[in-house]
């Protein structure tokens, strides 16, 4: 295969080759925009002295984030009850009496893509996929390896290869090269890119069907539930449509390392686990008001399944944008105008939190992460420009999509921040405030808000104390100190969560896009005592 058949056709960084570049720019600088407008909201409403203005929408901010949390807090506790009866399912046995003959033709692809990271890693997720419960010779290992790290990943392979092979239906590697003209550096999107292609063309010269293949993708460091394939194997063969969703789990936590990790990435990681379990919960669709228009909203992070059919139709992932496990959700759904849907198991995974060998380089680590992830809002031009362009799209779907992208990736990321800063700001520069009633009570409200927000976190906590056990032999202060790592949350919102994401905004708004092409690999490395 040549290598610019190792991307989309129809694509050119991401966007319709068609999109004129002032189209293009256009949507890049709207999010960033938009973004610092609400940033900087405060400063203008008290300059020009619009202080109800500003009131009635902080007040509004204050009743969107009390009902989220109520929403947030009965989403976990649903979904910690699914997780305990998915759990305890005998998936095999109800495979094997309802679904025996079309789950014999099914096999799984585990792509793995690998750059620097040690058996440490590497052996730990390969033992657990083994022990997966569908049967480790229904699996096909595929090692996607960076050109740069080939030699020290080939003598990885060959060691799990001798330990393992005899276990997977077949074990191989391919080599990604470096320096391919566009593709983006420093994620995974491009590596898996080519690793996958390259098989499937292997597979169609055997004759192979695609659809009798359901695709693995996720990092290196995924160690899955033995019930997981099991779980999304049924999921698969039971549900409308099965072509027409990707399969993940709702619990992706980060017990492999979360308490040897830094508190604040830990308190992140542990949230980012729950989050995500709510959102499957309680966000999974989205409807038009007033219609029976309904939209799978919850898009692929990080780790998901796909049958390989269904991958190709969508032609893969884009090697030419700085994400892949979102864009691909993106993707699908601008090519089914809308259609694609979110199937979930409530079976764990366990991942990895950032770490690296001390606390300093820990904390880089993770801004670089939290960098690379907000460049992620490149999706939202790319899947606008799309949209826009195609006219058989319906108007509501790109409605509910476009509004799904507004409030996850452009007004949430603001609210902490005027929250906690907007009235400080009207009473430093606009001394007139300082005298109303509303200085005085409103204040005294929010106080009365965050309060009963922070002792919504003990639910939480015990609730993350179910998907993570804390180590046995805590005296009675860690566990004290579990809770006021809690808090942590809230500093990393108005830090981690939100600097480098409206770092990226700002780099995409002022044209960084084409510029831009190196990231940050997340290393895997143990932090020292």
């Amino acid at each position: 295969m040549k290598q610019n058949e190792f991307k989309p056709t129809d694509r050119k960084y991401g966007f319709p080759k068609n999109t004129p570049k002032r189209t293009r720019r256009s949507l890049e600088i709207v999010p960033g925009l938009i973004v610092w407008m609400f940033i900087l909201a405060p400063f203008f409403f008290a300059l020009m002295g619009w202080n109800t203005a500003f009131i009635i929408y902080v007040a509004y901010l204050v009743a969107y984030w009390t009902v989220r949390s109520v929403k947030f807090v009965y989403g976990i506790l649903v979904g910690l009850k699914r997780m305990k009866h998915e759990t305890a399912v005998d998936w095999m046995h109800k495979i094997k009496s309802e679904k025996q003959s079309e789950f014999e033709k099914l096999k799984f692809i585990y792509i793995c893509p690998v750059y620097a990271e040690s058996l440490d890693t590497l052996e730990p997720s390969f033992e657990a996929w083994v022990n997966s419960d569908v049967g480790a010779d229904k699996i096909d290992v595929v090692i996607a390896m960076e050109e740069g790290k080939q030699d020290f990943q080939k003598k990885n392979f060959e060691y799990l290869q001798e330990k393992y092979g005899e276990f997977f239906n077949s074990m191989q590697y391919y080599v990604h090269p470096a320096g391919i003209p566009g593709e983006i550096a420093g994620v995974k999107g491009g590596n898996i890119n080519w690793a996958t292609r390259n098989y499937v063309k292997e597979l169609e010269d055997r004759g192979e069907n695609l659809e009798e293949y359901l695709l693995i993708t996720c990092d290196s460091d995924l160690r899955p539930h033995p019930k997981y394939l099991s779980a999304v194997s049924y999921k698969y063969l039971t549900v409308e449509e099965p072509n027409m969703r990707f399969y993940t789990s709702a619990l992706h936590t980060f017990n492999n390392n979360l308490w040897r990790v830094a508190p604040i990435i830990r308190a992140q990681s542990a949230m980012l686990t729950l989050v995500i379990l709510h959102e499957w919960v309680i966000r999974k669709t989205r409807r038009f008001p007033g219609s029976n228009e309904e939209v799978y909203a919850r898009d692929s992070f990080s780790s998901y399944i796909v049958n390989l059919q269904t991958l190709k139709d969508v032609q893969f992932w884009d090697p030419e944008i700085a994400n892949d496990d979102t864009a691909f959700f993106w993707n699908a759904q601008v090519r089914t105008k809308g259609q694609f849907k979110s199937q979930e198991v409530y079976i764990p995974t366990y991942n990895d939190a950032v770490e690296n060998k001390n606390l300093w380089e820990s904390h880089k680590s993770y801004y670089k992460q939290q960098h690379r992830w907000g460049w992620g809002i490149i999706n939202l031009p790319i899947s606008a420009a799309s949209m826009i362009a195609d006219k058989e799209f319906p108007l509501r779907r790109k409605l509910i999509l476009f509004h799904m992208m507004f409030e996850n990736q452009i007004w949430y990321l603001t609210i902490i921040f005027v929250l906690t800063f907007g009235l400080k700001i009207m009473g430093w520069l606009n001394p007139a405030y300082q005298f109303s009633a509303f200085s005085y009570n409103l204040p005294k409200l929010l106080s009365y808000i965050f309060t009963f927000i922070t002792l919504s976190n003990i639910p939480m906590v015990f609730a993350r104390r179910k998907i993570t056990p804390v180590p046995k032999g805590w005296k009675w202060w860690r566990h004290g100190l579990d809770f006021i790592e809690t808090l942590l949350v809230t500093v990393n919102m108005l830090t981690f969560g939100f600097i480098p994401y409206l770092q990226a905004m700002t780099e995409m708004m002022f044209g960084k896009t084409d510029s831009n092409r190196n990231f940050y690999i997340t290393e895997k490395v143990k932090m020292g005592k």
